[in-house]
């Protein structure tokens, strides 16, 4: 033991350096060997995650830097999933796919650095009350702890692990600025705050009335106006750098279903316990379903069991660290009551406890006070060195500590890849498609056709009348009479500019008509007839955004846009963020400041080059196709004229509902040689991959329908045609192109033809 302490001591003599933070660091080994396996971990919402981080890149470049509506969610339909959900995590998880990694990679790579980021967050800040080693300790027993782990693996809930970050950072960066009594602390103070609000809105939920309680043990601390007023300022302006996101989602919640969240929520009682069924019974922790009991995480006993020792340290301890840990004790306490059915009495009385959907979240703070516990139980054992608050005992029972955690937590952790319906092989980078992104959100509507799951499609308009887990599925309708237009019946739109939140087009209609879009309706959607705004309105069952065109030639302009609430949380935003600069140039750190504004622009500068290497915006071609007085084809979009084998040809096709219908019809996409005779790839299938079947297409409905090709390798060099149209499964027959005198003409719509050069 004397040469493990003679090494720390040489390494601690290198000035500049944090040998603890180095140790912490390493720690995170294991959970980065357990996610970067091959393929994508199967977990109950890493999908979600996925595939709107997939739909937020898809949105950013076509032009919208922040956008709230992600499109091809829902089968195309799209939800404002950012105008609700706190968007950080897929931000950072973006920054990483921008700088060259694959979707699933940048998830991971998120989830390694919420690893990394909680220890390090629990480190410095208990180190500021135990000592160096025991916040080692603390830090790893952080990191590995059941709940901790099971939010990342088990759950993938993304955003609320990622969340562990911010309460140890936020609660060190408060203390730092009642202490030290330097106004400098406020920036770091409020940024770490809004952090929290900007990755997780239940845990900042769930954070703050600890937050605020321990603002007053610090007060009493340090009493007087100075720090009272650095502490309130901090607070509002981390509200204010967060206003951007939270104002318009408050403001604005009534748009939308959110599931069960609300205060008529009842799946909280569910969830609370009786004690006798808290406790995994298991030492080396069983992860759900298979820990038997009825909570999704309980509590480890051996997390309790190491906590509860550190009663014993408050005999060596004295001043503001034995006031620590008795805050922390009754934190633990209290936290754990919040979780058992002992509690339900308060979730009855308190209108916002039901938003946060499960007690169980409350182990978050049960993390953050049972791993402050497991740290302070070190002292008892070491030296009176407090700075470092080691000692060969201290090492010996603290490295023993954390053997103890991850061999109870570890074993049992189910790390398997995941595996999508008729996939073979786990789902992999290739995998990541629009397509296999309509398979999840199908796979999520079974869940809640099956199941009765209350959180399925939670950001689904109000307006969307149909039932949320059937608007996916065909309709039954009774025969209708065959459709019989005249030639001035069917109007002739010509596709402008088409982006993911807006929309370009140009109307000639000689009767006037309803013109609907396939997305759902919601206040944030303007349409803009000659540049005037029209009213807009909910069409069907599905809810479509829809607006009246008059007769004659006109210019149509769909767009998403900002709404006062958003203005008005930007300005907060902004003023905010300018306070906390002025605060910094203030305390004498503009020139980190510079340092740090030329680094973000040299950042910045990158990120936009990465940006501008595709785009999403399509400018299609014009066809003007009807197929039988029951769709038109108005055009399509593909992205380039010429490809090499083994490519995947990008074909969007945009169709107009002329008539209601009582039948499916199928899409087909050939690719032939020139001759027509000899099928090279196809893409055969109902629209919009499947789940957007035309019994549900409005009259006057623009649907976009995107398809996918791969040229066979051994594709010979030369021209290639493409060609579609619809056609009834039953009856295997192509509607009839018709000309416009409304005579047959066809049943093939030749799209255009392609090149093929082999390397």
């Amino acid at each position: 033991m004397s040469v493990l302490k003679r090494i720390y001591q040489r390494l601690s003599r290198w000035r500049g350096f944090d040998w603890g933070c180095l140790f912490v660091s390493l720690s995170t080994i294991p959970t980065l060997l357990l996610l970067f396996r091959p393929g994508y971990f199967a977990s109950h919402d890493g999908l979600h995650h996925l595939y709107r981080l997939y739909d937020l890149d898809w949105t950013i470049h076509g032009g919208s830097l922040y956008p709230r509506w992600l499109p091809n969610l829902g089968f195309g339909y799209g939800y404002p999933v950012l105008n609700y959900y706190a968007p950080l995590t897929y931000y950072v998880a973006e920054f990483f796919h921008l700088l060259g990694a694959g979707y699933i990679a940048s998830i991971e790579l998120t989830f390694a650095l919420g690893f990394l980021l909680s220890g390090m967050a629990m480190y410095i800040f208990a180190k500021e009350l135990l000592g160096r080693w025991p916040a080692v300790v603390a830090a790893v027993a952080y990191i590995y702890l059941p709940y901790h782990l099971a939010d990342g693996f088990v759950r993938g809930a993304l955003a609320e692990f990622f969340a562990f970050i911010f309460p140890p950072l936020v609660l060190w960066a408060f203390y730092r600025l009642v202490i030290t009594g330097e106004g400098n602390y406020i920036p770091l103070a409020a940024a770490s705050y809004a952090g929290l609000i900007l990755t997780h809105n239940l845990t900042a939920l769930i954070l703050t009335p600890l937050l605020l309680s321990y603002l007053g043990f610090l007060w009493l601390q340090r009493r007087g106006f100075r720090p009272g007023a650095y502490l309130t300022l901090a607070m509002i302006l981390g509200w204010g750098l967060a206003a951007f996101y939270w104002l318009p989602g408050f403001v604005e919640a009534s748009w939308v279903r959110l599931g069960q969240v609300g205060p008529v929520a009842t799946d909280y009682r569910q969830q609370l316990v009786p004690l006798s069924e808290f406790f995994s019974p298991f030492l080396i922790y069983r992860y759900f379903p298979h820990q038997g009991v009825r909570l999704e995480h309980p509590l480890s006993c051996i997390q309790l069991g190491l906590a509860a020792l550190s009663v014993i340290a408050l005999f060596r301890t004295r001043g503001l660290t034995r006031s620590h840990l008795l805050f922390f004790q009754a934190t633990t306490l209290v936290s754990l009551f919040m979780i058992l059915s002992y509690s339900s009495f308060l979730w009855e009385t308190f209108p916002l406890l039901p938003y946060l959907q499960f007690p169980w979240r409350f182990l978050i703070l049960v993390s953050v006070g049972t791993s402050i516990l497991i740290g302070s139980f070190v002292l008892i054992f070491s030296s009176v060195r407090k700075k470092e608050g080691g000692g060969p005992w201290s090492y010996a029972i603290g490295l023993g500590i954390l053997a103890l955690l991850l061999a109870s937590s570890l074993p049992h952790l189910p790390v398997e890849p995941l595996f999508l319906p008729d996939h073979p092989l786990p789902l992999g980078e290739e995998e990541v498609t629009l397509a296999t992104m309509a398979e999840y959100d199908y796979l999520n509507g079974l869940w809640f056709r099956l199941w009765g799951g209350t959180w399925g499609f939670e950001y689904l308009p109000r307006w969307v009348a149909e039932a949320r887990e059937e608007f996916f599925l065909p309709l039954s309708k009774p025969p209708l009479p065959e459709p019989t237009l005249s030639p001035s019946d069917v109007p002739n739109i010509v596709l402008g500019e088409q982006g993911p939140l807006s929309r370009l087009l140009r109307v000639r209609t000689d009767k006037g008509m309803k013109l609907s879009f396939h997305t759902f309706y919601f206040p944030r959607w303007w349409v803009y007839v000659d540049g005037e705004p029209q009213d807009t309105y909910p069409s069907g069952k599905l809810g479509l955004v829809t607006v009246d065109i008059p007769l004659g030639d006109h210019l149509v302009h769909l767009r998403f846009e900002d709404t006062l609430a958003e203005r008005i949380g930007f300005i907060i935003a902004f003023l905010s963020l300018l306070t906390l600069l002025v605060i910094l140039v203030l305390g004498r750190q503009g020139q980190a400041l510079l340092v740090a504004s030329g680094a973000l622009v040299l950042l910045l500068v990158f990120l936009g080059w990465r940006l501008s290497s595709w785009t999403t915006v399509e400018h299609p071609h014009e066809l003007q196709v009807n197929l039988e007085n029951r769709v038109k084809l108005l055009g399509y979009n593909l992205e380039k004229s010429q490809y090499h084998p083994g490519d995947v040809l990008h074909l969007t096709l945009y169709w107009l509902g002329l008539s209601e219908m009582d039948q499916d019809y199928k899409v087909f996409v050939h690719l032939t040689n020139e001759e027509e005779t000899e099928l090279i790839g196809q893409s055969d299938r109902w629209p919009v991959y499947n789940f957007s079947p035309t019994s549900r297409w409005e009259v006057g409905e623009v649907v976009v329908d995107r398809h996918e090709i791969s040229i066979p390798r051994d594709a010979a060099s030369g021209s290639y045609r493409l060609s579609t149209g619809m056609y009834l499964l039953e009856t295997v027959r192509n509607l009839d192109m018709l000309d416009q005198n409304m005579a047959p003409c066809g049943n093939r719509v030749l799209l255009t033809s392609i090149w093929v050069m082999r390397e």
